[in-house]
């Protein structure tokens, strides 16, 4: 369905759906999958207490309860993100064929018949899969069709792999988990993680993290987070190469030389116009290799890279195995979550992997916390701040603006501050920078990112503005303009409240993809969302 929408002439409407189960109170949120394919979780989820974890389908358009959170405290400053990655790893026992799988690395909680092969949405797809073989060379990534139950389930995919995956070969549920920060002093649920295919909650590692108060703001960088004009599983940079091309054409990046800590790009497209240290902090992931074969799914932090054409990128850390010169690998995300937090500048930095990762001169171990991996924000954020991430947009040939670029609204006031995770080994923070608009963002301000449609650009914020507390905005991230958005038709409450209220996801026909935001009203069931078709 092509979009019609005429500007100017057509009307933008905010639409009322289904009310939550659970008014919105201080330290609610919503979180959602922001994967821009099919293989996104069909659910906004919403974190109202310690016993409630609701979910809304954006198929159906219904509530419902998802667990009891669990969570240490839901009040002023709690927040919660979705992750994909990482979910559900392992890997898998004797007897493949190229239709299924038996896992061998149990999952964390049993599985009933088929229960992998609906995610709850319209029923269509079942969750994705993803095998890395060490012995094919190759990774490759189909829905599930079937399971049997238990916690080592035999995995039935849709299209036969292009290979007989071998015993051992790693697998990578690709379901997400949703992560959850409570308030007030830290205790062993304070940081906890629901995983959605298995229903697992799960306590995770609280170390350097400081009391939570007043308001935070998470940001999520997913390697299956990518550009509006990329799928997920290429990366950030298109390449020219195919792989896992049985059913869909993913690109991937093609070496043209390798050593013990180093990989070298293209010569001509794909990266072949990076910039210097561009996507330093970002990760590789080789995601091919015929040659050397156990070299496959290898996952290193760039330390540094020079300009293209035929970049070389340095490793954090030497390849275990070194990939051969025809490897084929893409440019991610890092798999981080980022906390800012009222009362201090530190940037606090979450290793949600399996594995240790090092950019050369700072190290998080798996589910862990840093505060020196990233450096210090140039001030105390407020109540109302909000990350603005822009991994969705597609690069000006200037460069002006990069995927490594995220904005913090620091709350409070009218300032923006920028975060480059590329602009030096620990980062770069600029503080107050310029920008087109301005309105003060307070207490009980949100916000959503919504990288799907109109090219990745647009953080939606619900402003909490004394004289209009339904006012709506949105941050251009590629123009670095803050402007005036469709307003609701609701009148929110007048006493303003900390949380995320708002999420957003996308609406996929064919090859067409829309930005859909949901906003839940302050203290209050009534939740509405929009068609963001400009």
């Amino acid at each position: 369905m092509a979009n019609t929408f005429k500007k100017v002439i057509d009307r933008l409407l905010w639409a009322q759906v289904a009310p939550s189960p659970n008014a919105s109170a201080a330290g609610t949120s919503m979180c959602s999958d922001l994967r821009s394919d099919v293989s996104r979780n069909p659910f906004v989820y919403n974190l109202i207490s310690t016993t409630v974890l609701n979910r809304f389908n954006i198929v159906t358009k219904g509530w419902g309860l998802a667990v009891s959170s669990g969570v240490s405290a839901v009040a002023a400053s709690s927040t919660s993100c979705f992750a994909p990655s990482f979910a559900l790893v392992g890997t898998i026992a004797a007897g493949a064929t190229t239709s299924s799988v038996t896992l061998s690395t149990a999952l964390p909680t049993a599985v009933g018949v088929n229960m992998l092969a609906n995610r709850g949405g319209s029923g269509d797809y079942g969750f994705k899969i993803r095998i890395i073989d060490t012995v094919a060379g190759k990774t490759e990534e189909r829905f599930i069709v079937g399971n049997t139950s238990g916690t080592t389930p035999v995995i039935t995919v849709d299209a036969v792999f292009t290979f007989t995956p071998a015993t051992g070969a790693r697998y990578e549920i690709l379901s997400g988990e949703v992560y959850m920060l409570g308030s007030g002093a830290i205790a062993a649920a304070s940081w906890r993680s629901f995983e959605v295919a298995t229903n697992t909650l799960t306590n995770l590692g609280t170390t350097n993290l400081p009391t939570i108060a007043t308001d935070s703001a998470i940001l999520v960088m997913d390697e299956q987070y990518t550009p509006y004009n990329c799928e997920p599983g290429e990366g950030m940079v298109k390449g020219a190469f195919e792989y896992d091309n049985n059913v869909v054409s993913r690109k991937a990046l093609s070496a043209t030389a390798a050593a013990a800590g180093t990989i070298t790009g293209q010569a001509a497209l794909g990266d072949a116009a990076v910039k210097a240290n561009e996507y330093r902090n970002f990760q590789i992931r080789i995601v091919q290799d015929t040659v050397n074969t156990t070299a496959v799914g290898q996952r290193r932090i760039i330390a540094s890279h020079t300009a293209g054409p035929s970049a070389v990128y340095t490793m954090g850390a030497n390849w275990t195995v070194t990939p051969s010169s025809s490897a084929k690998f893409v440019i991610e995300q890092p798999n981080q979550i980022v906390l800012r937090t009222a009362a201090n500048t530190t940037t606090y930095v979450y290793n949600y992997t399996d594995a240790s990762m090092t950019n050369g001169t700072n190290t998080i171990s798996a589910n862990n916390w840093s505060t020196g991996y990233y450096a210090v924000g140039p001030a105390v954020n407020a109540a109302g701040n909000l990350w603005a991430p822009s991994f969705g947009i597609e690069i000006d040939p200037a460069r002006n603006a990069r995927h490594s670029y995220n904005y913090f609204f620091r709350g409070g006031a009218t300032t923006l501050d920028l975060f480059d995770i590329a602009g030096g080994v620990t980062g770069a923070w600029t503080g107050a920078i310029t920008y087109d608009g301005g309105v003060t963002l307070g207490t009980g301000t949100t916000g959503a990112y919504a990288p799907f449609g109109q090219e990745g650009r647009f953080t939606y914020v619900n402003a909490y503005v004394a004289s209009a507390v339904n006012q709506i905005f949105r941050f251009d991230a590629k123009n670095r303009v803050l402007s005036p958005y469709t307003p609701t038709d609701f009148l929110q409450s007048g006493t303003a409240v900390v949380g995320g209220r708002m999420a957003a996801y996308a609406a996929i026909d064919g090859t067409d993809k829309y930005d859909i935001v949901l906003l839940q009203s302050h203290l209050s069931t009534v939740s509405q969302e929009i068609i963001a078709l400009v």
